[in-house]
């Protein structure tokens, strides 16, 4: 089986090569035992140097920063901190399926936003239908995944327009914020100053880095709530592995990595959109991410039927668009952050597929 699935990107071996001699040091002349819970330190100071510079985000390694297990657990520990029952949470659909997992977890009511309606554009008359009493957060993810759509500055200017004077919080996921293509400006939230006291970054290792196992993530917010998103934090996982941390520590004095990883997968973003667009009914053009998001040609059945199908008659799988909105949109997602040759390979299986459908 070609599985297009995951989002794993392949390239691991590219980041252990370049730590592994440093962190093998570090493993036998340092304690690896529990860390602060909020992360250690050296860690810490290094991802705040990393945000400054990289992305003119400044927060406190002390009080605005913690280290979690995998940026789902950043995403757990935030909203458990700040959703109760009854609470509205607006996604914008398409999305990754967390995000309405863990507020319904936490008791709290998912309002969606169908980019595709708009043309995977935010309107502010529509986004404001969505607001109510309730409402206490929104989550945005930019580089989106299933579809690679980045969110324009004016995208983000018209969230912050609807919530700059209301009480509701926005969760910015910007674990695939490095993987951009094309030249593409991104921006963040984060641009817009005035909505700091609001505004929790979600971001992490296993996408920039290619560090999926590692799993490390972290989350950026105001003071006035990193100590209650640390408690859920350290009752969910007392603290994250310290092996891992010290090799993030290693990994972010090498971000040609990221470079590395950005050429390999526009490559390959390019080939699969060209050689797919024939077989679409509709297609997602991937501005980021490694993600294709599109809605075979001459499909009657559902996305999941389809995706039964190809697994079946031609071994390759792919997701289903129910995996990421309520609703089954006839979409699949195809994540290409594989080798070439198995790309390639897939590529072939998925075309033969739809000549026969």
């Amino acid at each position: 089986v070609i599985d297009f699935t995951l989002g794993e990107p392949h390239l691991s071996h590219e980041t252990y090569s370049v730590i592994k001699e440093s962190l093998e040091k570090r493993m036998l002349s340092q304690h690896i035992g529990y860390s602060n819970f909020y992360g250690v330190m050296e860690l810490r100071e290094n991802v705040a140097n990393f945000c400054s510079q990289q992305y003119q985000q400044n927060y406190d390694p002390e009080n605005e920063m913690i280290i979690t297990t995998g940026c789902s657990e950043s995403l757990s520990a935030v909203l458990m901190s700040l959703i109760n029952p009854f609470d509205e949470v607006i996604i914008l659909e398409p999305a990754f399926s967390l995000y309405q997992s863990i507020v319904t977890l936490c008791g709290g009511t998912v309002v969606t936003y169908n980019l595709h309606q708009t043309n995977m554009r935010l309107h502010a008359s529509k986004l404001n239908e969505l607001i109510s009493p309730k409402t206490k957060g929104i989550i945005i993810n930019s580089p989106n995944n299933p579809s690679g759509h980045v969110l324009s500055e004016e995208d983000l200017s018209v969230i912050y327009e609807c919530v700059k004077d209301k009480s509701i919080f926005v969760i910015s996921d910007e674990v695939y914020r490095d993987l951009v293509f094309d030249n593409n400006k991104y921006v963040s939230i984060s641009a817009f100053d005035s909505l700091r006291d609001q505004l929790f970054i979600i971001n992490g290792f296993s996408k920039t880095f290619a560090m999926t196992g590692w799993r490390v993530g972290y989350v950026l917010g105001p003071k006035q709530y990193m100590k209650k998103i640390g408690i859920v934090h350290q009752n969910l996982v007392a603290c994250t592995s310290t092996i891992s941390q010290y090799a993030c520590i290693e990994a972010l004095k090498n971000t040609q990595l990221t470079t590395i990883m950005v050429q390999y997968y526009k490559r390959n973003r390019d080939y699969v959109y060209e050689q797919l667009k024939p077989y679409v009914e509709d297609i997602i053009y991937p501005q980021g991410a490694f993600y294709l998001y599109f809605k075979p040609l001459n499909n009657q059945q559902s996305s999941l039927e389809y995706c039964k199908k190809l697994l079946l008659d031609k071994k390759v799988a792919l997701v289903p668009s129910l995996a990421f909105e309520s609703e089954d949109s006839g979409y699949v997602r195809l994540s290409y952050c594989c080798d070439f040759e198995t790309l390639k390979e897939g590529i072939i299986r998925i075309q033969k597929f739809q000549k026969i459908i």
